[in-house]
C-alpha cells in the first residue's frame, strides 16, 4: 500500500521520542512491501537537531505551513492510508485537510494518548479536537487497556486500537562493554516525571555517594541541584543509545503521571534498554506485567528505599538477558508494522464497504438479566452459573449430560432463579424455550465435549453439536434480541506454526485427522456466529479459550492437569504423551469466567474473535514436576507416543483481550494447582478420597495426556 505520514519528526530526535519511533516502525513497514512518504513541518529546533543522515526506506519532505501543505494534496488524495500523528503543529487542522481530501484509509496515531485525553479535558486542543475524532477510520494508540474503550464511548472513534512503541533489533544490539555507570535514565524532562526521577535516581545517589549515576535528555532546568555522583548528558543521539545503556549495570524506566494513571502505557525507551540487556529498574502501572514479566524480565520500584535495595542487590545481568529475549519475540518494530498493516486493512475493509462491517445488534434494555448457558452442568459452565447467580441474574442451564454432571449442580437445587433443563442442543430447542418464554438477555453457549476422549468418541455429535448446536442458538438470540457468546478454542490455530498464537493467526489444522470433528466443528461454529453478525440477525461475541483447570474438571477427560493430578495422587505411574517437551499456557478457571463475562459485555470487541487464556507457557515436563513437588507423590513418569496431531506448542497472545477488555490473568499457576489439587483430594460422605476410586477405575488403561 501507498502510506502518508504526517509526524511530529522523522530528522530529529531532539527533545521528542516520536522520531525513533516512526523510524523503526516505518522502515520494517517499508520492508513489509509498501511506499511510505513522510510529511514533517519544517521547524527550527528540530531543523537545528537532525540526526537523521540517510533515509533509505521511505521519502521524507518537508512543508513549512498549513499553505505549503496543499502541495502535496495529491500525494495524500492518492494514498490508500494517510496518519497524522500526535503533537503535530495545527494538527486539528492538519487533520481537517486529511480527512477532506483523502480517500483511502485515515489514521490518527498518539503516542501520547494519556496526555492527549487530559488535554481534551481540560479543552486544550493543540493538536487533537473531539469533533474529529469521529473522523479519523481508526484510532491507534500507545496505550492499551481500558483506555481504548473510552476514546471510542466517549470520543466516538469507530476503531480505537493499540499500536505499542517498539524496538529495532538491529539499532539496539546488547553490547559487551566495561561498566560505567551504576544507574542511568535517558528521557527528555517532563514535570511530571521529575518527582519519579527524583525518588527513584536522585536520592539514591545521595545516599550511595560511592557510586555513580547518569542523565541523558535535554531541556532539565538548571534550578535542579544534581548529585556530584550524577553525570548529566544533555543530548544523546540515537546511534549512542545503545553504548549508553551498556555501560549501565541498570536503566531506570519513568512513565509520565497520566500513562501511569491510564495503564498499559510502556515507553519507547523501556523496550529500548531492554533490548540492549540491561536490566531495567521501572516505576509501576498496570498493565506492566503483560509487557515484562516483575522479577523475571524487569524490577519495579515504588521508592527510594526499594530503589537502594536493587541496586546495590546481586547481579541481575539474567534478568536483561530475558528482558531482551522477550521483546525480541513480541515487541520489535515488525511486530508493529505488522499490528499496524492488519489495522489499516481492516480500516480499509470498514470504509469501502459498509456490509462487510461487523455491527452489533444491541440488546434492548431490562430490568433482569436472563441468561441460558448451553453445557452448564460442565467444569467452566457450571462455575459460570454460579457467577451470574451471585450477580443476580435469572439462569437457565442446558445440559444433555453426555460429559456435564449433575453433582456440578446439586447446590443449586431450591435455588429459585436457577432453572435446568436437560437437552441437546443438536435435537432442537425443548418445547419451553421454543415458545419463547423466558425471554433470555444472554446466551452463553459452552455446549461441546472439549477433551479428546470425550469428542473423539463420537465425532458425528461432536460435528453436530458445533454447527447444528450453535445456529440452533444464534436463531434463538436472533428471536430473543439475546447477544450470544459462543465459546470456541485454541484448537482453531491446530499445531501452530505461529508462537504465540495470535487472533488473526489462521490456524495449521488437520482438516481429516482425530482431532478434526472439534478443530474443525469449532472454526465453522465462529464461521455462523460471524455470519449471523455480519446480517445484524444477532449480536454475538466469540472467545477462543486456551487450557483452563480448576476444581470440577472430570477426573477422565483424558486433560494433563486432572490426568497429572490423579496419577500423582494414586502413586501411579505418571503418562506423558511424547517426551513432555510440548508447551501448554494454564488459565485458572475462575479467571476464564471473569474473561468469559467481560468479554460477554465488552462494546469494543465486536466482529472479532477474543483469546482469553493465560501466557505463562510451561512443558508438560515442568508441570509434571511441579504437581510431583505439591502432592509429595513418588509416581514415577512413563513415555507413551504422542498422540496424532497434538499440539507442540500452546501459549495465547492475550493482547486484544488486555486492550478491549482490561483483562488478564491474576491466579498463579501454583494457587490454581493447589486448589484444583485439594478438589482431587477432596472426602466423599464415606471419608473415602475421592480420587483413590477415581484413580483405581480410570487408570485400567492409559489417558491421553491432552491439553484442551
Amino acid at each position: 500500500m501507498k502510506l502518508v505520514v504526517l509526524g511530529l519528526s522523522l530528522s530529529s530526535s531532539w527533545g521528542n521520542g516520536h522520531a525513533t519511533t516512526f523510524r523503526a516502525l516505518l522502515r520494517a513497514f517499508a520492508a513489509r512491501g509498501h511506499e511510505i512518504l513522510f510529511l514533517e513541518r519544517d521547524v527550527p529546533w528540530y531543523r537545528d537537531n537532525r540526526d537523521l543522515k540517510d533515509v533509505d526506506y521511505c521519502r521524507l519532505e518537508f512543508y513549512g505551513s498549513l499553505n505549503e501543505l496543499d502541495d502535496w494534496r495529491s500525494e495524500i488524495e492518492q494514498a490508500d492510508a494517510v496518519i497524522v500523528g500526535s503533537y503535530v503543529p495545527d494538527g486539528v487542522e492538519v487533520g481537517r485537510f486529511v480527512q477532506r481530501h483523502a480517500r483511502g484509509v485515515t489514521g490518527f496515531y498518539d503516542i501520547d494518548t494519556p496526555v492527549t485525553l487530559a488535554k481534551l479535558e481540560r479543552g486544550d486542543f493543540e493538536y487533537l479536537s473531539p469533533e474529529i475524532i469521529p473522523g479519523y477510520d481508526v484510532y491507534l494508540s500507545f496505550t492499551g487497556g481500558p483506555t481504548l474503550g473510552r476514546i471510542e464511548r466517549q470520543y466516538g472513534s469507530p476503531a480505537a486500537r493499540s499500536l505499542y512503541c517498539s524496538v529495532d533489533p538491529h539499532a539496539y544490539p546488547a553490547l559487551d562493554v566495561e561498566k560505567t555507570w551504576d544507574l542511568t535514565y535517558l528521557g527528555t524532562y517532563s514535570d511530571d516525571r521529575q518527582p519519579t526521577l527524583e525518588a527513584l535516581l536522585i536520592q539514591p545517589a545521595r545516599r550511595l555517594p560511592h557510586l555513580k549515576f547518569a542523565v541523558a535528555g535535554p531541556q532539565y532546568p538548571s534550578s535542579i541541584h544534581w548529585p556530584d555522583n550524577v553525570e548529566r548528558i544533555d543530548h544523546l543521539p540515537p546511534a549512542d543509545h545503545p553504548a549508553f545503556y551498556a555501560a549501565s549495570r541498570f536503566a531506570l524506566n519513568v512513565t509520565r503521571a497520566d500513562m501511569i494513571a491510564a495503564g498499559w502505557s510502556p515507553s519507547v525507551r523501556l523496550f529500548e534498554a531492554a533490548d540492549c540487556a540491561v536490566p531495567v529498574i521501572s516505576d509501576t502501572w498496570d498493565g506492566i506485567e503483560s509487557i515484562l514479566r516483575p522479577d523475571k524480565e524487569i524490577l519495579l520500584s515504588r521508592s527510594t528505599q526499594d530503589e537502594v535495595g536493587l541496586i546495590t542487590g546481586p547481579d541481575r545481568s539474567a534478568l536483561g538477558r530475558a528482558a531482551r529475549a522477550r521483546v525480541l519475540a513480541e515487541h520489535t518494530a515488525d511486530h508493529r508494522a505488522g499490528e499496524l498493516e492488519n489495522h489499516l486493512k481492516e480500516a480499509a475493509i470498514r470504509k469501502t464497504d459498509g456490509r462487510t462491517q461487523p455491527r452489533e445488534k444491541r440488546v434492548k434494555p431490562t430490568s433482569e438479566k436472563i441468561a441460558l448457558v448451553t453445557g452448564g452442568a460442565g467444569f467452566i459452565g457450571s462455575h459460570l452459573c454460579d457467577r451470574l447467580l451471585a450477580e443476580g441474574a435469572r439462569v437457565v442451564c442446558l445440559d444433555s449430560f453426555l460429559t456435564g454432571r449433575s453433582e456440578n449442580l446439586r447446590h443449586l437445587q431450591g435455588e429459585s432463579r436457577f432453572d435446568l433443563i436437560e437437552a441437546d442442543v443438536i435435537d432442537g430447542l425443548p418445547a419451553r424455550l421454543n415458545g419463547g418464554a423466558p425471554r433470555f438477555t444472554h446466551i452463553y453457549h459452552l455446549a461441546c465435549a472439549a477433551s479428546p476422549p470425550h469428542y473423539q468418541a463420537d465425532p458425528e455429535h461432536t460435528m453436530l453439536t458445533n454447527v447444528v448446536g450453535t445456529n440452533n442458538m444464534l436463531r434463538l438470540a436472533e428471536r430473543c434480541a439475546a447477544r450470544l457468546l459462543l465459546t470456541s478454542t485454541s484448537e482453531v490455530y491446530g499445531d501452530p506454526e505461529v508462537h504465540p498464537q495470535h487472533e488473526e493467526y489462521r490456524g495449521w489444522v488437520n482438516p481429516i485427522g482425530p482431532r478434526a470433528c472439534y478443530d474443525e466443528g469449532k472454526r465453522a461454529a465462529e464461521t455462523l456466529a460471524f455470519d449471523y453478525l455480519r446480517a445484524r440477525r444477532c449480536d454475538t461475541r466469540v472467545a477462543r479459550i486456551f487450557n483452563t483447570y480448576g476444581p470440577r474438571m472430570r477426573e477422565d477427560d483424558g486433560r494433563v492437569v486432572s490426568n497429572v493430578i490423579c496419577q500423582a495422587l494414586a502413586g501411579e505411574d505418571i503418562t506423558v504423551y511424547g517426551d513432555g517437551s510440548q508447551t501448554r499456557s494454564f488459565c485458572f478457571v475462575d479467571d476464564m469466567l471473569d474473561g468469559l463475562m467481560r468479554l460477554m459485555d465488552s462494546d469494543s470487541a465486536v466482529g472479532i474473535p477474543v483469546n482469553l487464556g493465560n501466557p505463562n507457557e510451561l512443558t508438560v515436563s515442568e508441570l509434571v514436576g511441579l504437581v510431583l513437588r505439591m502432592t509429595g507423590s513418588c509416581s514415577m513418569v512413563v513415555e507413551r507416543p504422542l498422540p496424532i496431531d497434538d499440539p507442540r506448542r500452546r501459549k495465547p497472545d492475550i493482547g486484544r483481550a488486555i486492550e478491549l477488555l482490561g483483562w488478564q490473568p491474576k491466579v498463579d499457576l501454583e494457587t490454581g494447582l493447589d486448589s484444583t489439587i485439594a478438589w482431587f483430594a477432596g472426602t466423599s460422605a464415606d471419608d473415602q478420597p475421592r480420587w483413590r476410586g477415581i484413580v483405581n477405575r480410570t487408570m485400567r488403561e492409559p489417558l491421553i495426556a491432552a491439553a484442551e
